[in-house]
């Protein structure tokens, strides 16, 4: 049986950086939002802890219209309809190589 916890935890860690840049651009730019990756997604904007925010997996974030529409525009539904058509584990590369197609 698969360790369902642990794998989530080794894709997070894994992914930090790709789930990190989403977030910073969905929510106010390098600097203003702090994030955290652990078994969790969590963020707050602007050192305001009553902004404190958690994403509760990597999926909720690569498939949420609002945030990946604010990261990717136009593009964002295309992108998350090729995430959708593989396994999780092809999925950071494809959208590694999709904010690096962004303006910085």
């Amino acid at each position: 049986m698969k360790d369902w916890l642990g794998w989530e935890n080794a894709r997070n860690k894994q992914h930090a950086a790709i789930y990190t840049e989403i977030m910073r651009r969905a929510f106010g730019g390098t600097g203003s939002v702090q994030v955290l990756i652990g078994h969790h997604l969590t963020f707050e904007q602007n050192g305001d802890l009553d902004t404190e925010n958690e994403i509760p997996s990597a999926d909720c974030l690569l498939f949420d219209h609002e945030i990946m529409g604010k990261v990717f525009g136009e593009n964002a539904i295309p992108l998350m309809q090729a995430l959708a058509s593989v396994p999780c584990v092809a999925r950071e590369p494809i959208v590694k190589a999709a904010l690096a197609s962004l303006p910085v």
